[in-house]
């Protein structure tokens, strides 16, 4: 089978030396290229390479424990049972059921029995070693501090080296005196580096050698002179931490990330907030969501653009440009597959690149680095669902956890705390019910003196025509806020909450949800005193309104009917694009 991803990289994976029923081979063959299609579930290198990894086990496995089983057809529940009880026993994560339950069900001849039994998803273990428990909070703050200074020391080193190759490409030299004759060519540091920034790679590694003696190059944190412009595969895991560690990215959804984003704010203005565009293929048909990223996550966001950017403008200059956000520098060209990785995989590795940082666990021993266990971590760390349901990351990260329960105080005079906010939040908006719309079109005339309007605005409020970015407006040119009498409303929509011109119908609770998931994402964002200042009143303001006017259950459903519209105006109003 060959795969070709989006960017145009192609490999082929072969069953050629897996021993299994031709036809059993053959189905999977077909699942996986269903999977692997052009707008399939798998979309990268890697992820196919998983699942033809998986598959390949699956039949090694069926060999040994039922010969019997000669296509996709002949897998009853009790193979699929057996085989996920197998491999549960192996390891204490659900990735690999997972997998295979996708696999599998790419396949028209899979019995309904087996498919019924398969949605039992697997789940992360209630019980689990410590190892796979989440770090501490001061072992997640060493891991992250650690990664962090290896990125900022990679930055460094490539703002010098490329200030250098600009100062080169104005004015022909960079002023260090270096040249150089090898082979009957006169080389500087400057024309190396333009060399480098075109090839990814010195003409020869005696030139590199050369460079690296002479001290040509900025060579911080790496040992080959050919990154001098572009990060290695260590700081990329490091790059990789920090995404964990801030946004609780998985290794699928940093693979899909591209370097294109749309920045909400004000450059000039404020911290950039950036609205990101994520991509998690084991979702179906819901992987596609977005990432409001702000405060230190919006300043990481510029850093892993910015770290990895020569190596996309390399890329071009080579006649194969990518668009990929995490992008490394191969030292050596293994197995000729060119110098720049675009693909990554293994949870594990980043402990492998990070072993010699010689972190230390709170018990002194020797701590390692996995990113499954810091997306845990950090989701019981911030109390936040990331890429999954509230549901999800509560029942089955969080709530597990023995820190969940050690930090139960803090959180039982947190949830006071806010008690007391909300009982301060002062709001004033009126509402309207489903039930009061009904009576509203067959009784306008109570419904407006109710309201406190005529009949007429009651008809544009019904209609939709008065509505704003967070409710509907009765008097615009009538507002509290205005300086004079009759002039417009200068006021931020965050304002509307506290208004009396202001009114919400059943049709605003999808807007208002989608905004009450943004400020939760920008509380674990920006900085304790800018979420006071800035934002916790709109908050308790807008908590207040939904708990007054819509139940649980109806906030789940309003969460369900959130548009696309609805998210990018909401994006422009925490990103105060909408403020007068």
């Amino acid at each position: 089978m060959r795969f070709t991803d989006d960017a145009g990289r192609s490999r082929t994976f072969s069953f050629e030396k897996v021993d299994g029923p031709t036809e059993l081979i053959d189905d999977l063959v077909a699942a996986l290229a269903s999977g692997a299609r052009s707008g399939g579930r798998w979309r990268t290198i890697a992820t196919v390479d998983a699942a033809v990894s998986a598959a390949r086990q699956f039949v090694v496995y069926l060999q040994t424990e039922f010969p019997e089983v000669g296509s996709i057809a002949d897998i009853g529940p009790e193979v699929w049972w057996a085989w996920r009880s197998a491999k549960e026993s192996q390891t204490r994560w659900p990735g690999q059921v997972n997998l295979l339950r996708i696999l599998l069900s790419e396949s028209p001849r899979l019995p309904e029995t087996t498919r019924k039994a398969m949605r039992a998803r697997a789940a992360k273990p209630r019980n689990r070693l410590p190892e796979n428990d989440s770090y501490s909070r001061d072992e997640f703050g060493r891991i992250r501090g650690t990664a962090k200074r290896e990125v900022r020391q990679a930055l460094s080193r490539i703002r010098t080296n490329s200030e250098r190759l600009q100062q080169f490409r104005d004015v022909g030299e960079v002023g260090d005196g270096i040249v150089f004759n090898v082979a009957g060519v006169q080389w500087s540091t400057g024309s190396l580096l333009e060399y480098l920034a075109h090839n990814g790679k010195f003409p020869s590694p005696y030139l590199a050698f050369r460079a690296a003696h002479k001290g040509c190059f900025d060579l911080t944190g790496v040992l080959s002179p050919a990154q001098a412009l572009f990060p290695s595969i260590r700081e990329i895991y490091c790059l990789m931490v920090l995404l964990v560690c801030e946004r609780g990215f998985n290794i699928s959804v940093m693979n899909n990330l591209t370097a294109t984003s749309f920045r909400a704010s004000d450059a000039s203005g404020e911290a950039p907030i950036y609205t990101v565009n994520t991509d998690k293929p084991r979702r179906g048909a819901k992987r596609y969501s977005s990432e409001i990223l702000g405060g230190e996550a919006g300043k990481l966001w510029e850093n892993a653009v910015t770290l990895t950017e020569p190596c996309r403008t390399t890329l071009a200059a080579l006649g194969t440009p990518s668009e990929k956000l995490l992008i490394g520098h191969r030292h050596k060209n293994v197995a000729n597959i060119g110098r720049f990785r675009q693909e990554w995989s293994t949870e594990g590795l980043s402990d492998y690149y990070l072993r010699d940082a010689a972190l230390l666990a709170d018990d002194g021993t020797s701590l390692r680095v996995n990113l499954r266990r810091l997306r845990l971590s950090e989701q019981v760390l911030n109390q936040h669902s990331r890429q999954n349901s509230e549901t999800v990351s509560e029942d089955i990260y969080r709530m597990p956890d023995p820190a969940t329960a050690e930090g139960a105080a803090e959180t039982i005079t947190g949830g006071q705390a806010d008690a007391v906010a909300h009982a301060k939040a002062t709001v004033t908006i009126r509402s309207l019910s489903a039930a009061d719309i009904t009576t509203a079109r067959t009784d306008p005339d109570t419904a407006a003196t109710k309201l406190g309007i005529d009949v007429p605005t009651l008809t544009l409020l019904l209609a939709g025509t008065l509505d704003t970015a967070t409710t509907a407006c009765t008097d615009f040119l009538n507002s509290p806020y205005a300086a004079t009498a009759g002039a417009p409303c200068p006021a931020s929509f965050f304002a509307c909450f506290t208004c009396m011109n202001a009114v919400i119908t059943p049709e605003h609770l999808p807007r208002l949800v989608a905004l009450l998931d943004a400020m939760d994402n920008i509380a674990t964002l920006v900085a304790p005193a800018r979420w006071v200042s800035d934002y916790r009143d709109h908050y308790e303001r807008l908590r207040a309104v939904l708990d007054q006017n819509a139940t649980r259950a109806e906030i789940s459903d309003a969460r369900r009917h959130i548009t696309d519209d609805d998210r990018e105006i909401i994006a422009a109003l925490v990103g105060r694009n909408l403020d007068a």
